[in-house]
This record gives structure tokens, C-alpha cells and sequence, in this order.
């Protein structure tokens, strides 16, 4: 009796081992929130797909059950595996990025910073990329050559003020000056050698971007609170004049015979024309009625290029009249806007929608850069990014293209392969 019983359960066991999916042998359950750039690539174990269990302000939440292979997918994407055991599950939030597979930008690395990389700017040689953080007392300085590899840390002597923001580079002096918010100076140091030199009092109250007229004679600085223009001698660092901007400036541009300095005012879609001979705005260019945040400005041949941040808009302006020639929708809270060099393509950072709690947290999903030509603003290719891609440069030869992600700590390498 006892042998049939023991035969009987023998019995049940092997049927039940041959129904049950080889995946679910030896089984094991992981749950996590996942943020993925595509936002709609596909999760498959063993070539199963699988479907969330739910979805949360854009974090598709995931039950997974077996062990075996876990594959993030797309289409036109390089996918990425993972055992079902070994999943990078943070906090219960898994991040995936995917990088296109054809792509015309090629991922070269990725490489940590120190906190809050707010930009980031390649040397006049291209041997150096420079990275202001927020959220430090200082700036990462990479070197780049073969390969890209974390040089040092500036720091200025006995301050201990965060806040680095802005970089420029003075060729015809061999200087780098960045914008710190929190001590209100710029602080200058030798582009070769790297060592500290001096700082400057804006006399302003938070400096954000320092830029040059054409001849190189004068240095300008943006100052966010007080709401005005420093206006240096870049020979004598001599701080010449505070010009009022009647808004909050960011992003400025010289127009080429240095007249005309032109100011992206961040309070709304306006960019104010300061006249450099008098010293005052002049006129001001609005580019739409209602709100708007306009942050970075760039001229090139007779137009203006205009971020909005509050409406993830590009712009463009003919830079005499003020008249708007283009604006296109590119993505939320859009950041920093650079040309390369030979003027054919602008990049725009997209920050990603904001965390509904505090901009300083991560959102539901990741930002992205975009490729637009400079034409008409048509898109030639989106870069994924991860948690708020903000700093943007190209390389001087226009073959290299970084983005920090902001919220990580992070700064991103990608090679054209056209060139």
C-alpha cells in the first residue's frame, strides 16, 4: 500500500515537471519600476514577452517569475540582456538605455563626476573637456585622446563656495574662466597649465554665462538675481559697468561687429538687444505672446537661436528685425542649445519632464538630445540621455559630441561617424 502511495506521488511529480516551463525550473520572482529610454521597448524572459502589472506616472512596474535570460528590446535599437538573476535593481527601480543600432552618433563611454554637472565644454585643441558642477567646490577637467580619462579637479584656494555654472575660453590669453553662483565671481585659471590665477566680483548677485565680444576685449557676464550684465576688460579684468537687463538674463551672443549683445531673459520668451555703444537694451525681440523661458541664444549668419525651456521649444530669429522665422516643439524643459562647428546641425538638450515633487529629483522618464538642422530645425536624430541631460558640447573638428546627465553624475561620450 505504502509502495503504491509512493508510486502515485513519483507519478505527480514527473507530470507536473513535464507541464511546468523549463524557465520557471529552479524559479525565482524579482519586481521592479522600470525607466527605459525608448519609453516602449519591449521585456522578454526566455523570448516570452512580458507584460507589466502596472504603470505609474510613466514607471512601467514588472513581476518577473523564472530564471533564465531578460532581454530589453527595440526596433532599430541595440538590444540589452541580463540573467534574471544578476538585474541592476536599484531602490526597485531598474534603468535601461538602449543606443540605436545604425546610429549616426556611436557611444564611446560614459564617466562618472563629481555632483550636479551643470556643463560642459571642450578646449580651443580638443584635448580638454571641462565640466562646472553645481553641486561641488569645483570642476572636473577630463583629457581627451585615444581615450577619454578624468584628469583632475580644480578648485579655487580657500573657498569653499559651490555653484560652478559656465566655462569660456579666452584662446589670446590662454585662460578659462568660470561663473560660480555662490561666492557671485568668476574665477580665471591658466588653459595650459591649469593653475588658479585670480577672481573677479561681478558685483552682481548670481553669475550664470560669461561670454566674449569678437575681438576679445571684452568679457560679459550674465547675473541671474541682480538681474544685470558685468561688463569686464579682459586685459586689465578691470570690472567696467553693470548693464540692467529688465528681466533675468542667461544665455548671451555677440552679433559679429560687437554692437549688439544679445540676451535670452529666462522670466519670458524674450530676448533683450543691448546696445554695447550706449550700454542699455535697445530693443527687445519677443519670440510669441504668453509664457515662456528663454535660456540659451546663439548667433550665426544673420539669425538668432533661441531655447525656451518652459515650452521645450527651438527657435529661430533673424537677428536685425527680431522676426520669427522657425519655432518647433523639440521636447520637455529644454536645456542647452549648441552649433556644430561647420553650422549645419544644432544639438538641444531635453531635461525630461520633472520629477511633480522637485525638479532636483529624478522624473518618470529619461531626456534625450536632439540633432536639428540648422535650416529649418528638422530632426536628424534623437540621442537618448539619462537623468536630465543638461551640459552640451561639440568637439572644435565637430567629430565629438558630450552631454552631462545631470541627476547622475554623469557625462556622456558619443563619436559622429560621418566624420
Amino acid at each position: 500500500m505504502v509502495d503504491v502511495k509512493l508510486k502515485a506521488s513519483f507519478l505527480l511529480i514527473a507530470v507536473f515537471l513535464f507541464f511546468l516551463k523549463p524557465g520557471l525550473i529552479g524559479a525565482q520572482s524579482v519586481t521592479f519600476g522600470l525607466k527605459s529610454a525608448p519609453p516602449d521597448l519591449a521585456v522578454s524572459l526566455n523570448g516570452e514577452i512580458q507584460k507589466p502589472v502596472s504603470e505609474t506616472g510613466g514607471i512601467r512596474n514588472y513581476r518577473i517569475t523564472g530564471a533564465g535570460t531578460l532581454r530589453f528590446g527595440a526596433q532599430t535599437y541595440k538590444s540589452m540582456e541580463y540573467p534574471s538573476a544578476e538585474l541592476p535593481v536599484s531602490n526597485g527601480r531598474l534603468e535601461i538605455k538602449l543606443e540605436k543600432e545604425n546610429g549616426r552618433f556611436k557611444l564611446l563611454g560614459e564617466y562618472s563626476t563629481g555632483n550636479q554637472p551643470k556643463s560642459a565644454y571642450f578646449s580651443p585643441d580638443g584635448k580638454r573637456i571641462f565640466v562646472p558642477l553645481l553641486n561641488q567646490r569645483g570642476i572636473d577637467v577630463f583629457r581627451f585622446d585615444q581615450s577619454l580619462v578624468f584628469e583632475k579637479r580644480l578648485s579655487v584656494p580657500g573657498s569653499t563656495a559651490l555653484g560652478f555654472v559656465e566655462a569660456m575660453t579666452d584662446e589670446k590669453r590662454r585662460e578659462l574662466w568660470i561663473s560660480n553662483m555662490e561666492d557671485n565671481k568668476v574665477h580665471i585659471f591658466n588653459l595650459d597649465t591649469l593653475d588658479y590665477k585670480t577672481s573677479l566680483g561681478t558685483g552682481g548677485v548670481f553669475p550664470k554665462v560669461v561670454a566674449q565680444n569678437p575681438d576679445g576685449s571684452l568679457t560679459v557676464v550674465s547675473n541671474w538675481v541682480s538681474r544685470d550684465i558685468s561688463v569686464f576688460d579682459s586685459e586689465t579684468k578691470k570690472l567696467l559697468r553693470r548693464i540692467p537687463t529688465g528681466g533675468t538674463p542667461r544665455g548671451m551672443a555677440f552679433s559679429p561687429d560687437g554692437k549688439f549683445l544679445y540676451t535670452a531673459i529666462f522670466d519670458e520668451p524674450v530676448i533683450a538687444v543691448i546696445d554695447m555703444t550706449q550700454n542699455k537694451v535697445s530693443t527687445r525681440y519677443r519670440l510669441y505672446e504668453g509664457e515662456g523661458a528663454a535660456r540659451h541664444v546663439i548667433y550665426r549668419d544673420g539669425r538668432l537661436y533661441v531655447s525656451d525651456m518652459y515650452r521645450g521649444t527651438v527657435n529661430i530669429l533673424n537677428a536685425s528685425t527680431g522676426a520669427l522665422l522657425v519655432s518647433k516643439r523639440i521636447g520637455p524643459n529644454i536645456n542647452t542649445i549648441v552649433l556644430s562647428p561647420d553650422g549645419k546641425q544644432l544639438a538641444a538638450s531635453s531635461r525630461g519632464r520633472n520629477n511633480s515633487e522637485d525638479y532636483t529629483k529624478p522624473g518618470p522618464d529619461f531626456g534625450a538630445v536632439y540633432l536639428l538642422k540648422t535650416e529649418d530645425l528638422s530632426l536628424e536624430e534623437r540621442i537618448w540621455g539619462r537623468n536630465q541631460p543638461t551640459g552640451l558640447a561639440f568637439s572644435p573638428n565637430g567629430k565629438y559630441l558630450v552631454f552631462t546627465d545631470f541627476l547622475d553624475a554623469n557625462l556622456e561620450l558619443y563619436e559622429d561617424t560621418s566624420k
